[in-house]
């Protein structure tokens, strides 16, 4: 979701009609560290990282040897070489992938590693940690201090490398144990959580709740029932996001919120099991579609008879129709002109449902 589609949902909806969250797993005093989600955030950034291919920078290697090939280092030669037995001491600098920030990196993952969920970790990024250890083997746990010193004072700053640069603020911060705090301190942390789903769909009943009944799920408002009992008691509870209030020509609509790609069997069968139930010939899976080049209408006829029989045909009047409303995804838009678009286009769903 862009920034402009979520300032706009907050806006329709408002903040008035957002659920309280009641129930956090953390800890919120200023001694206490809450959930580290750096150590989960690792294996998207070092993959991100590395699909620029391995860090390679120069580096000063130090030598002790006859074949002198680089800079005489003459305190170390003292130090080393006397008295004198043939051996120089020297440094070369090379280009070579055992460097601060792949050693930075070869660090995190060892101290991942020894978290009690690091196994978890780890075995998403098996294949990128596998090649950083490769390529470190000059590691020594007794040099992590050195390693992050060295890296806080020479931050990659070259262009190509930005995703680099992020993965080493975040290495960083875990192996400095970093605290995040909410509301205070230098890593506070100010932020809401939001159900996207339930967000969508409290946004489309802004536009279409005029027509329809609308339960909902997570308040247990307006249930409904599948069978009747005589003992009277309620059996088989359901919420479909939007009974049709036209109960000569009933639709059934669902809010998915995501791509259309991914709305598949069990989806069908849950509104075609809403439809059966409240005798409608039509349904709609409305879902956010972010690209204007795509028809953000595709209707599908329920077919009967059997393979078998070779007799299968679709039904003309059960259909249901994948409806999708455009999202632009423009980042030069003002939120004027955003609003603009988001105001036709949401015509053209209103329209598109309550004419059918």
């Amino acid at each position: 979701m862009t920034f402009w589609t979520f300032f706009f949902f907050v806006q329709v909806i408002g903040f008035t009609s957002l659920p309280n969250i009641t129930n956090f797993d953390t800890f919120s005093s200023q001694s206490e560290q809450i959930f580290n989600l750096y150590m989960f955030l690792f294996p998207l950034y070092l993959k991100k990282a590395m699909r620029k291919g391995f860090f390679k920078t120069y580096v000063w290697r130090k030598y002790n040897k006859s074949n002198v090939q680089g800079i005489v280092d003459v305190k170390a030669h003292i130090q080393v070489n006397t008295p004198f037995v043939g051996n120089v001491a020297f440094k070369q600098r090379e280009f070579s992938f055992d460097n601060d920030m792949n050693q930075l990196i070869r660090h995190t993952i060892e101290y991942v590693k020894n978290q009690s969920f690091g196994s978890v970790i780890v075995a998403k990024i098996k294949n990128e940690s596998n090649k950083i250890i490769e390529a470190t083997p000059t590691y020594e746990y007794f040099d992590r201090n050195k390693v992050i010193s060295n890296n806080k004072q020479n931050t990659i700053r070259h262009a190509y490398y930005y995703e680099y640069r992020v993965l080493q603020r975040l290495c960083l911060m875990i192996l400095q144990h970093q605290k995040h705090n909410i509301g205070f301190g230098s890593n506070h942390i100010n932020g809401i959580l939001f159900d996207g789903a339930w967000l969508w769909e409290e946004y489309i009943n802004k536009l279409i709740g005029a027509g329809f009944y609308h339960p909902k799920n997570k308040s247990r408002v307006g249930a409904q029932q599948l069978f009747s009992k005589e003992s009277g008691y309620q059996v088989g509870l359901i919420y479909p996001d939007f009974i049709s209030k036209n109960n000569d020509n009933r639709i059934i609509a669902d809010t998915k919120y995501k791509p259309i790609k991914n709305i598949d069997s069990k989806d069908y069968l849950q509104v075609l099991a809403y439809m059966f139930r409240f005798n409608a010939k039509k349904g709609f899976y409305i879902y956010p579609e972010s690209d204007s080049a795509v028809n953000p209408s595709l209707q599908m006829y329920l077919n009967e008879g059997t393979t078998f029989e070779q007799n299968v045909n679709h039904q003309e009047d059960i259909v249901i129709t994948k409806l999708g409303l455009i999202i632009p995804q423009r980042t030069d838009l003002t939120y004027s002109e955003f609003y603009r678009a988001m105001q036709s286009n949401e015509n053209r769903l209103i329209k598109s449902i309550l004419n059918e």
